[in-house]
């Protein structure tokens, strides 16, 4: 008798549990949202979120706050973020290297991308280019090839980070052109462009949104972009790929919640990035900052993160980093 009592009051408060959590999802949300920016002011994740969060803050009534928390190559801010209470008031927004990316290139990463995160949406894709300081005697990606071989060892290349696709771009590129740079990781790609333009770096990787404003005050100079075609709009600017075949990688911009996030919040989340997504001024400010939109549902991706944690297990070793 007392057993079954047990388990009738077990089943009753499991009922209750699951209520309580319906309700809370239905009504969502009733208080400000928190968005952590894994990277510094100024890198992609910030620029590309600060663009979003007027018209996303409009859809779901409510404000949303940027909790910029940069460091060790965003997983800083992404462990906060799968430590944090799944009921979708705070959420992730970031590249792809702290859940695809650092798995494999960083030791102790305090998470398990699978287990611990449930994707949101895909909001969009970052192009990554290739710049130096205006001093620098080149101005196309086989230029810099020359002078890396006739100064072995001289050129410091800047990094968002160990592991970052900063990181893997130029160990590609000294792989298969041969070359010898010396990495220098930074905790985002804003202080690494912020060097680069100061000087103290000749070489760096970016995304557009970092790259674009310094470029057109002649402060660093885009040699090209690490994808496999031409950004259409910039169809100038030639890709790595072009003169080292077969280099190139994509870069997502997208949000993550923790893994027990109740489906009806993630929908409705998804639903604003959508939305905002959707909007002429939106478009506008994410094509200036060399961004192409995406948007879509949470499994989209999910199936990405699937594919790149494939790809990238097998990459990481090929090129050296452990």
């Amino acid at each position: 008798m007392k057993l079954r009592k047990y388990l009738m009051g077990a089943a009753l408060a499991a009922g209750a549990l699951a209520a309580a959590t319906a309700g809370q999802a239905q009504d969502y949300p009733t208080k400000p949202i928190t968005i952590v920016a894994p990277f510094p002011p100024g890198a992609s994740t910030d620029t590309s979120l600060r663009v979003l969060l007027p018209k996303m803050s409009e859809v779901l009534g409510q404000p949303l706050v940027v909790d910029n928390r940069p460091g060790s190559s965003g997983t800083l801010g992404a462990a906060h973020v799968a430590r944090s209470a799944p009921d979708g008031y705070t959420l992730v927004w970031s590249v792809n290297a702290p859940f695809t990316l650092a798995p494999y290139s960083l030791k102790n990463v305090p998470y398990d991308t699978k287990k611990d995160f449930r994707p949101v949406g895909w909001a969009a894709s970052a192009i990554l280019g290739l710049a130096v300081h205006p001093s620098l005697p080149v101005n196309n990606v086989q230029e810099l090839i020359d002078y890396a071989k006739a100064n072995p060892g001289k050129l410091k290349f800047g990094s968002a980070g160990i592991g970052s696709a900063h990181h893997i771009a130029g160990e590609l590129i000294k792989k298969e052109a041969g070359i010898d740079m010396v990495h220098v990781p930074y905790p985002g790609g804003g202080p690494a462009i912020a060097d680069l333009v100061g000087g103290h770096i000749m070489v760096s990787f970016g995304t557009l949104p970092a790259l674009i404003p310094h470029a057109q005050n002649n402060g660093l100079k885009i040699l090209a972009i690490v994808e496999q075609q031409r950004y259409s709009k910039m169809p100038d600017v030639p890709t790595v790929a072009e003169t080292i075949p077969g280099v190139g990688i994509a870069t997502w911009v997208g949000l993550m919640a923790p893994a027990e996030t109740p489906d009806d919040v993630v929908a409705k989340v998804n639903d604003a990035m959508n939305q905002a997504l959707k909007d002429p001024a939106v478009q506008k400010q994410y094509e200036a900052f060399g961004l192409e939109v995406k948007g879509g549902t949470p499994e989209e991706l999910g199936a990405k993160i699937d594919e790149e944690l494939v790809t990238f297990k097998d990459l990481f070793p090929a090129i050296g980093i452990e």
